[in-house]
């Protein structure tokens, strides 16, 4: 039977639609519960209705969509300077090398200045954690844009390398720092927005390392520096303008504040209100939590659970070589013998590793974590390989002798884009989603920290390790890390696609005995739930 629908109107939710199901309460209402207003058109259309929408309502619908990419593009100008820091030894040692710079340095000291931009950089996301809880998300992302700005003016005047060692020193501090990004995000999101804004963070690491490597082809170090800290200064003032998280504003009784954000956001008083609500009894969990009772915090499966995933998640990543394509990419060019210019190669790289991050993106929003992750590792393993295989037997050969010279630079830039697909953007991704409210920032910052490090280590001894184990031991061994994410992928990695955060935390708890326990044990309040669309027929 058909029915016409007269009104659509969005409101904050306290259930969730499952299976595309329709209820129809007697009389004239159909309450609809739905995580995404097209499973409802798509549910309507199987029953035969035909819908009309009001026309304030899908413009209502898309100002609040895109309020919330505005300020996920404004929070990641600082991933752009991030990138810039990342990319620049790529471009810096080569120009340092030469015969014609004014600084000269030898292979040990070119190790110091890749690596010295990733040794500070858990100590910056140490100190971001702690400083997120202290002042909060938006304030710390703000903060962050400061130490990229001076470390770049300290790079930009030097004339000796000591400076090039502090400025470098200065910016990896800030990357660091740069991690409270995801937290951010996470907070201010829906569950079906929050896989997208965050996995926009790397296309604009990529953007940011895609310029670097384009200043550095076409003008001297330093002059790139002043682009740099031109970046940095614009993410200082952009930053200011946007608001506080309203997990973070409550959690500091700054409720009047919260819902302000909330309303901003939502665009919706109803939504904004139902949310404030969940976000209050997130606040009750945490309400007198201290930093000495952080110890007895984490014994819970909920802290411990996450925290061991994702420092493992990153070891898995650090060993897949990604970073090291990153941090040295002219000289890795160079190494397998380079098709055309290893500058040019680089640039190369660098545009397609943004084009893919990109795609990378709509993936990882549409098909999942796990499912991404596993096609991402997989893909970088078996080009790592062939690129070992082909360097082992054609290696010593003449390059103009090898049969398809281009195999290793083809395989390199196939292991960039499956990098992109996942394996880069996820563990960073899910800082923001796995912790609950009470160690969120904290523990963010802890395991940034982490990560950074192991990045750090496997920056600091590539050089060691290609004298030890040649270009294609490394090779090797890049491809053996990558192969062995699948089954750990398989067993250990949650799937958060589509999940509250509310959800994601309740999944690390024991599995109830019954359906009963089960009831009792899950809140009815969600934290971050999508709106619900209650139809009136």
């Amino acid at each position: 039977m058909g029915c016409r629908i007269e009104q659509l109107k969005l409101l904050g939710s306290e259930g969730i639609f499952i299976n595309d199901r329709i209820d129809v309460h007697g009389g004239t209402t159909s309450e609809v519960f739905c995580s995404r207003r097209t499973k409802i058109i798509r549910a309507l259309r199987r029953t035969g209705c035909n819908m009309i929408i009001n026309s304030w309502n899908r413009e209502h619908f898309s100002r609040r969509k895109l309020k919330s990419i505005l300020v996920a593009l404004a929070i990641h100008t600082n991933s752009i300077s991030v990138g810039m820091s990342q990319g620049f030894s790529a471009v810096l040692l080569p120009q340092l090398e030469s015969n014609r710079s004014s600084i000269q340095v030898d292979s040990e000291e070119a190790s110091w200045i890749a690596s010295l931009g990733v040794i500070s950089t858990p100590g910056g996301a140490l100190f971001s954690g702690m400083l997120a809880e202290t002042v909060g998300r938006k304030t710390t992302i703000q903060i962050t844009a400061l130490p990229f700005l001076i470390g770049w003016v300290m790079m930009g005047l030097s004339n000796d390398k000591i400076w090039l060692y502090i400025g470098r020193f200065v910016t990896g501090f800030a990357i660091g720092m740069a991690s409270t990004c995801y937290v951010y995000l996470a907070e201010i999101s829906l569950p079906s927005e929050r896989g997208m804004l965050a996995a926009l963070g790397p296309v604009f690491v990529s953007f940011g390392v895609l310029l670097v490597y384009l200043f550095g082809y076409m003008m001297e170090w330093h002059l790139s520096t002043v682009v740099c800290a031109a970046t940095a200064a614009f993410s200082f003032f952009i930053i200011y303008f946007l608001p506080e998280t309203p997990p973070w504003l409550a959690s500091k009784a700054k409720f009047s504040r919260a819902s302000d954000t909330l309303l901003l956001l939502r665009g919706s008083k109803e939504a904004a209100e139902a949310e404030m609500r969940q976000i209050l009894h997130s606040v009750d969990c945490k309400k007198g939590l201290q930093y000495k009772e952080y110890l007895g915090q984490s014994k819970k499966p909920t802290v411990w659970k996450p925290f061991l995933i994702l420092v493992f998640f990153f070891l898995f990543q650090e060993g897949s070589g990604m970073y090291n394509i990153v941090y040295y990419a002219t000289n890795i060019f160079r190494d397998i013998g380079p098709v055309l210019d290893s500058s040019v190669e680089s640039i190369i790289v660098g545009v397609v590793r943004l084009v893919t991050s990109i795609v990378g993106t709509f993936c990882i929003q549409n098909f999942g974590r796990r499912p991404m992750a596993i096609t991402s590792s997989s893909i970088m393993g078996l080009s790592m390989a062939i690129a070992a295989f082909y360097n082992y037997k054609y290696g010593k050969v003449e390059l103009e002798d090898r049969p398809s010279p281009y195999v290793p630079f083809a395989c390199l830039v196939v292991n960039v884009i499956a990098s992109m697909l996942g394996m880069l953007q996820l563990p960073w991704l899910m800082i923001g989603e796995l912790f609950p409210l009470s160690v969120r920032g904290i523990l963010s910052g802890i395991v940034s920290s982490l990560g950074y490090l192991f990045i750090f280590a496997i920056i600091k001894i590539y050089p060691n390790l290609m004298e030890t184990l040649s270009l294609t031991g490394m090779m090797t061994l890049f491809s053996i890390i990558s192969l062995l994410t699948v089954p750990y992928v398989i067993f250990f990695l949650p799937e958060t696609q589509g999940k509250t955060l509310m959800d994601i935390e309740h999944s690390f708890l024991p599995k109830p005995a019954s359906k009963e326990e089960a009831d009792i044990k899950r809140s009815p309040l969600e934290t971050n739930v999508d709106p619900v669309y209650i139809l009136k027929i």
